[in-house]
């Protein structure tokens, strides 16, 4: 498990083309930068680092670097400073449906990938990053973990606590549905080490940026608790998914290219809102 002060930065000055605007110390959270207005910075590269980049990606000379030749130059990053327009956006977050119908195709795995990336860039508390992904992208292995599971839940006595639930879904499943996977081409399993305790929260945030992101690649998405159910029901289906015994699944979402178009953007209700 990464620690939030493992793998610290090493963080480089050029110190002529240093503007001393004194924006890296500023921002820096754990004082491994500081320094005033006016001056170059003073950097304690033996001091603690989360890693987060802040200091490198606020300099607006471009005069802080690393060892590291993982960051975007600043000529790449157009859309960061040009922006994207508020009605747009606001119109194609509005426009986010729940697809539980595809094309009869596999995900691709550079789609796939594409997704994954997305999500490493997803906010993490003290950027430990603690998500880790079990991706079963056959369909055939994905109707074997509702199969199992269906035949788990015909095995539960009649007062068990889940029992309702249970007839409901193998009700589904005899009248030849699939009412946990929804017959999904793909499903994402986003888990972490055990213990972690920052592991649900940060996946649920990783899955939300491939939420929003799968669209423009033509991909549906669907947040399904009936798989989670499952898995903490009976944590053995999980190696059918190749989830191993140390990681923590935490939740889980189906995807594939969509099978169906949406035209117009149901109405939502104003939620209660207290104004301090």
């Amino acid at each position: 498990m990464k620690s939030a002060l493992s793998s610290p930065l090493t963080i480089i000055c050029d110190k002529d083309a240093c503007t001393s605007c004194g924006l890296c110390s500023t921002i820096c959270t754990t004082r491994k930068i500081t320094g005033e207005k006016g001056k170059n910075p003073d950097i304690n590269n033996a001091g603690p680092c989360i890693s987060c980049g802040h200091c490198i990606a606020v300099c607006p000379a471009n005069a802080l670097s690393t060892t590291s030749s993982d960051f975007t130059s600043p000529e790449n990053i157009k859309a960061y400073h040009s922006g994207v327009d508020a009605d747009l956006l606001a119109q194609y977050l509005k426009s986010r449906r729940s697809i539980r119908i595809w094309k009869d195709t596999p995900v691709a795995k550079e789609d796939i990938d594409r997704l994954l990336d997305i999500a490493a860039y997803a906010p993490s508390a003290a950027n430990i990053h603690p998500v880790k992904w079990a991706v079963t992208a056959d369909p055939k292995k994905v109707q074997e973990f509702t199969k199992a599971s269906v035949a788990y839940l015909k095995t539960l006595p009649a007062d068990h606590p889940a029992a309702g639930v249970a007839q409901m879904l193998i009700a589904g499943a005899d009248a030849g549905g699939d009412p946990i996977c929804r017959n999904a081409p793909a499903l994402l399993i986003a888990a972490s080490e055990s213990g972690q305790d920052f592991g649900l929260i940060d996946s649920i945030i990783a899955l939300s940026y491939i939420d929003i992101f799968a669209p423009s690649l033509k991909i549906g998405t669907c947040w399904v608790g009936y798989v989670m159910a499952m898995l903490n029901l009976k944590p053995d289906l999980g190696k059918i998914l190749g989830i191993p015994d140390n990681w923590t699944p935490q939740y889980a979402m189906l995807i594939g290219y969509q099978g169906v178009a949406f035209s117009q953007i149901p109405p939502r209700e104003t939620p209660e809102i207290i104004w301090n």
